[in-house]
């Protein structure tokens, strides 16, 4: 009898789980950013929901690209279209690339307004940048591990689970702690618990991505919040909102 962990099974399983993820990670982002991104001209806006100007809205169209890729891939693969995912992938690292470029020069923008109700901007600055450098490391490592399958499509989806904590921030429900929403991690984070299940279920172990870069992942969540009130972070902060013309 087939079990979870022989290789049939498994690779049915495996298109199951990476694209169910990808879906997940997509919804979330639709789904906070559906009042103040992509249903905006059709709902009531909150006081503190920012303007969105064309910095915004060139980077919304990227992750939403993004986040769209992060869907397709797998089940390109599921499919057995492994030439088109691998012609695709240079795209993706095209993106990715944007996506790091437009993500920062959002968050120092944000800084000067697009951060309402979200505590002292400066100290708010610490969320969005340390998810953003993690990303574009993540997605360099998967780009140089693309011949690994196993490794890749773990540190591409973990790459993926990074950046959707601003769509998370958006949720109503996100507590705030030391000016940033705390609960907002958890929408991600739940990708790496069910990494970790996954693999344990139809491997027997746990993949090194899951341990070593959800572990990373997890620790700079922490770790962001600890020196976003700090005076060194601050002084980052405010030099990086001085590159701004805002």
């Amino acid at each position: 009898m087939a079990t979870l962990a022989s290789p049939g099974v498994r690779w049915r399983s495996d298109r199951l789980f990476y694209t169910g993820a990808g879906l997940y990670l997509t919804l979330l982002t639709l789904a906070g950013f559906s009042r103040s991104f992509y249903f905006a001209r059709w709902m009531e806006q909150a006081p503190t929901t920012p303007p969105v100007g064309p910095l915004l809205v060139v980077h919304g169209i990227v992750f939403t690209g993004w986040m769209v890729l992060m869907t397709t891939q797998p089940l390109l693969i599921a499919n057995r279209k492994r030439e088109l995912h691998r012609r695709i992938g240079w795209a993706a690292a095209v993106l990715a690339a944007l996506m790091v470029i437009l993500g920062n020069l959002a968050a120092v923008a944000g800084m000067h307004g697009g951060f309402k109700g979200m505590g002292d901007p400066y100290a708010f600055y610490a969320v969005p940048f340390f998810a953003i450098q993690p990303f574009a490391v993540l997605v360099a490592l998967a780009l140089l591990w693309r011949n690994h399958a196993e490794t890749h499509k773990r540190l591409m989806l973990l790459a993926s689970v990074v950046v959707v904590e601003a769509a998370v921030a958006r949720f109503q429900f996100s507590v705030v702690v030391s000016g940033a929403p705390f609960s907002f991690f958890v929408g991600g984070d739940l990708v790496i618990a069910a990494g970790i299940l996954y693999d344990r279920l139809s491997r027997g172990r746990i993949h090194k991505v899951w341990l070593w870069g959800g572990g990373a992942v997890i620790a700079s969540q922490i770790g962001k919040l600890l020196v976003s009130q700090t005076a060194p972070w601050l002084a980052f902060a405010h030099w990086a909102a001085g590159l701004w013309p805002g």
